[in-house]
Order: structure tokens, then C-alpha cells, then sequence
């Protein structure tokens, strides 16, 4: 049974560093010309965003995107000092602790850049960098092709803003070339139509995971995430080999001898067809295990090379599993739910989900154990941020 670094909790996710560390070697190799913006949003995806960010700075990662300015600034508290986009942009009120700690926020819409032309007007300090968004089809945030130029227009207006990135985001890289050539092709004209008013950022990124598969000469970066903690887009990705980082077990609580013809859980939905072993287990829908008739008929965890069939509806705080053909899960015995043969993709399926989701779902109650250098260590004794 693995040591649990001094958790008292019956569960525990477990991250290999070491893996997260590799993963981005193998995305810097695929992309050598390219600077990679490691995306540690949503936590690093249940990974733990500061403990992410401490590995890949010593590897001289100098810029992560975080979705929201309070994740930046949760960063900034924990002594992060590479610069943090945040990619969902800002609130007007948000300015101040932007300008700051020093952030680089996405402008997205006019009214940011009347906050932002407010606010620096009434202020003093160092020059605001921003990235500027192009909406190429997303239709979700970011300037239309005919807005860009006036954006950028305005941009340059006001004083002490440096525009240091262009970007767009793909919305179906992953599973449509057609739609992606077509996103990235207005992209392209976006960048031509800022170059002719002389306007050349340094960082032009398009690339997420499964973007990676789309790199264009036009593009200086990317902003993978899922690849970097070693879990593959689905139906389709680069090829580029990466670790999965993430494993997720948890302790027996109690095992039973249940009768044949007996109920388990709620709603008598899995009923006993022989005698029947059946162990419960220290996690449930708050931690992240699908709560569906998917992961109730077909869901499993694992122990070793067992397989251990969830035995009826997922709980909030525990799951029961059939045991009957694993004797060797006895109270105490930490079995997984990711990991051991249990990929994301696995349990994505059993939720009618997707492997973002299964992963950003890992409940934070759920304490992180990390392997850095081979060594076993809890969040109270990672290393100490790099300090530049």
C-alpha cells in the first residue's frame, strides 16, 4: 500500500511531477520553434496548480495560463513569478490586483479596454501587457475579424498597454480539420491585417492539445493542456508520447458477505445474483466518481490486474464494489479508480463525459501526494518556489 506522505484522509490523488515534467519535454520537442504556455486552469486540472507550476519553473517555463485572476493571484500568494495569463480576461474591479501582481490579462470586448484606458489613466506604474483574443468561430469570447483592427487601434491609444500576444482559441481541433483549417485561416488574416498596421506581437498562439496537430508557421506558441498531464484528445491528437500523471485511490472501508437475491445502495438497483463479496470504498460523487447508470452497470476500479465491478449507485461519499473474485481486497486495501489499467477516457465513458472533466472533477477534499525526483511528497513539504 502506498504511503500517504502524512494524509489522514482514506483517499488520496496521487501526481507523478516527474511524468507533468516529461510530458512537457516531449510538447517542447514537437514543437521546438514554438514557446510552451503550459495551461494550469481548473488546478492544473485536479493536478494542484502551485505544485504544477513549482516543477515547471525550474525547467524555465516562463509563462502558464490560469482561466480566472483569482487563480493568478493564488499563484502570486505561493511565490509563482513567471507571468500568468489569465485567459478569461478581467472584471473592471479586478484591475488593480491585475496591474499589481503583475498579470497579463486576455482583452476580449471594448468594454475591457474602456476599464483598462480608465483605470491606467487614474494610475501610476510599470506598462499593462495584454494578449488580445480573435473570435475565429468559438463564439464564445474574443474580437470578430472586423473588429480586431479598431480594437488594436484603441489598444495602442492608451498608454503604458503593451500588446504582447494574439490569440484565438480552436473549438474543434479535436474532431473537425475542415472547421480548425477554416478558424485558423481567419486567424492568419487577422495576423496580416495587424501587420499591416505594424502591429507584430511576440506571441501569436492558436494551439491547444489537440491543436498541436495544426501548428502553423504564423504561430510563435501554444497553450497545451490535456497532453501535459499525459492524457491524449480524443478522437484526435497529435502524436506526441506523454505519461499520465494522475492516479486516484482509495481505502476499504468494510467488506461483507451480501446473499444472493439482496439489494445494494440506493434504489435496490444492483441486486445480488450469487453470494456476493462486496467492499465499500472511501469515495463517491463528491470526489469525482460518476454518479450514472453507466458507471452503476460497467464502471470498475482496480486492484492490480483485478477488476472490481461497482456494485449498484455511486454515493456521495462512498462507492461498494464487487469483491467476490478479489480476495486479496481486504479492509484497508487501497484500490484505484484511476490508474492500475483505469485511464480517464475509461471513466469519461462510464459519465457519458470527457477527460477534461473526469479529471477537473477530482473533488479538492481529495488530498494530492506528489513524486518529485523520485521522492514521495506532500503539499506542506514541496520545494520552494524559484525565485528569478
Amino acid at each position: 500500500m502506498p504511503d500517504r506522505a502524512r494524509s489522514h484522509h482514506p483517499a488520496a490523488v496521487y501526481v507523478n511531477l516527474d511524468s507533468i515534467r516529461l510530458n512537457l519535454r516531449a510538447l517542447r520537442a514537437f514543437a521546438p520553434s514554438k514557446t510552451v504556455i503550459p495551461v494550469i486552469k481548473a488546478n492544473a486540472y485536479g493536478h494542484g496548480a502551485v505544485a504544477v507550476a513549482r516543477a515547471l519553473e525550474a525547467l524555465e517555463v516562463r509563462m502558464f495560463a490560469v482561466a480566472y485572476v483569482d487563480e493568478a493571484l493564488a499563484l502570486r500568494s505561493a511565490g509563482v513569478r513567471s507571468d500568468l495569463l489569465v485567459l478569461a480576461g478581467f472584471a473592471p474591479d479586478e484591475l488593480p490586483a491585475v496591474c499589481a501582481s503583475g498579470l497579463t490579462p486576455v482583452v476580449s470586448a471594448p468594454e475591457q479596454i474602456d476599464a483598462i484606458e480608465l483605470f491606467l489613466r487614474n494610475s501610476e506604474g510599470p506598462a499593462l501587457p495584454v494578449h488580445v483574443k480573435v473570435d475565429t468561430g468559438m463564439s464564445r469570447l474574443g474580437f470578430g475579424l472586423r473588429e480586431i483592427e479598431p480594437a488594436i487601434h484603441r489598444l495602442e491609444d492608451v498608454e503604458r498597454v503593451e500588446i504582447r500576444g494574439l490569440m484565438t482559441h480552436l473549438a474543434s481541433a479535436d474532431e473537425d480539420d475542415v472547421f480548425t483549417t477554416r478558424q485558423l485561416n481567419l486567424f492568419d488574416e487577422a495576423i496580416i491585417r495587424l501587420e499591416t498596421l505594424g502591429v507584430r506581437p511576440p506571441l501569436i498562439h492558436a494551439a491547444n492539445s489537440a491543436g498541436m496537430s495544426f501548428i502553423r508557421e504564423t504561430h510563435t506558441a501554444v497553450r497545451p493542456g490535456l497532453l501535459l498531464y499525459g492524457v491524449s484528445p480524443r478522437p484526435r491528437s497529435p502524436s506526441i508520447a506523454v505519461q499520465a500523471a494522475m492516479e486516484v485511490r482509495a481505502r476499504v472501508a468494510l467488506a461483507k458477505e451480501v446473499e444472493r437475491g439482496v439489494s445494494v445502495s440506493y434504489g435496490g438497483r444492483f441486486v445480488a445474483q450469487r453470494e456476493t463479496r462486496v467492499a465499500t470504498i472511501n469515495l463517491g460523487y463528491a470526489d469525482g466518481v460518476p454518479r450514472t447508470s453507466a458507471m452503476r452497470k460497467h464502471g470498475r476500479f482496480a486492484f492490480g490486474a483485478s477488476s472490481l465491478p461497482v456494485a449498484g449507485t455511486v454515493c456521495m461519499d462512498l462507492t461498494m464494489l464487487d469483491v467476490t473474485d478479489a480476495p486479496d481486497v481486504v479492509v484497508g486495501t487501497e484500490v484505484a479508480f484511476l490508474g492500475d489499467g483505469v485511464s480517464a477516457w475509461d471513466i469519461a465513458g462510464w459519465a457519458d463525459s470527457n477527460a477534461w472533466q473526469v479529471l477537473t472533477a477530482i473533488g479538492a477534499r481529495v488530498p494530492r501526494i506528489y513524486t518529485l525526483n523520485g521522492t514521495r511528497l506532500g503539499p506542506e513539504n514541496l520545494p520552494p518556489p524559484q525565485r528569478t
